[in-house]
């Protein structure tokens, strides 16, 4: 009788130990479900004397040929949420550059998503660098403004903006030497896939830079900034978010989707969303 009240203990222990052990496993899942397949919007407001009315700007950065439902629906019924004036998508489509063949039906069913919602720009990043022109073309052919190192105006209502783009310096390291804001009276916007060079950016006369690259880290500790990315190292000057230097701003975007590790952690896919308010309205 007391073997068998032993065994049943030891078997009831085991029978414990694998509940809770599902629980957890199912909780982390969760989590990490949420950390991946979630979707942020992140907000910021920039005022100049040089805005006449509201633009509101959506920035797409980093996917990495990630899908949010079929055919990106999740993301766009994000993006449609708040009625964008524009798109910008600030570079790697392609998930692995050093593999991969571009993925055309992705690349065209997201241009086609996107000038279907507003008009749209692109530029490329680093993870474009081997297919550079099949991707520009994937996305020129469906509508798309491809922006190469050069300057397009856009009006919205009664604001005239100065768009330029700029590849990423592993396609075209002079790129940002076609790039000249400086003298013009419009508001002055230009796309870049990396952060790093704002000084140039801002030199270059532009009033506000939409860039991504970081990822925000893309694996970093809660209520952090980015820990590490490739070419920015260990807690990189620049992470996410908003920063300003000589008169400039930049927004950076924590993208959406991942190289490298195929998760993220505490920096989840994130929709960026910049107002341009007249200087009275905006901070």
């Amino acid at each position: 009788m007391l073997k068998k009240e032993m065994l049943m203990r030891k078997h009831g222990k085991r029978i414990l130990f694998f509940l809770l052990a599902a629980f957890f496993a199912v909780n982390i899942w969760v989590f990490m479900l949420g950390q991946n397949e979630t979707l942020n919007i992140a907000e910021f407001e920039i005022g100049s004397d040089k805005i006449e009315n509201p633009v509101t700007i959506v920035q797409l950065s980093d996917l990495h040929e990630k899908s949010f439902g079929k055919d990106n629906a999740g993301l766009f019924a994000a993006v449609r949420s708040v009625q964008p004036d524009l798109i910008v998508i600030t570079g790697d489509i392609i998930y692995n550059s050093y593999t991969d063949s571009p993925n055309f039906p992705y690349m065209e069913t997201l241009a086609k998503n996107c000038v279907q919602t507003a008009p749209s720009f692109f530029i490329t990043g680093n993870h474009d660098r081997y297919h550079p022109q099949a991707v520009k073309e994937a996305f020129a052919k469906n509508g798309v403004t491809v922006l190469d190192g050069k300057v397009t105006s856009f009006n919205v209502g009664d604001t005239v903006l100065s768009i330029g783009g700029i590849d990423d310096p592993d396609i075209d390291p002079d790129s940002i030497s076609g790039i000249d804001f400086n003298g013009r009276e419009n508001f002055c916007l230009l796309l870049a896939h990396r952060p790093g060079a704002f000084e140039d950016y801002a030199r270059a006369g532009a009033d506000l830079v939409l860039a991504g690259h970081t990822h925000g880290g893309q694996v970093r500790l809660p209520w952090t900034k980015a820990i590490f990315y490739a070419d920015g190292g260990f807690f990189p000057e620049y992470s996410d978010g908003l920063y300003t230097k000589d008169g400039a701003a930049m927004v950076i975007s924590m993208g959406l989707g991942s190289s490298v590790i195929p998760f993220r952690l505490f920096a989840r896919p994130e929709i960026t969303v910049t107002r341009l308010l007249p200087a009275a309205a905006g901070s």
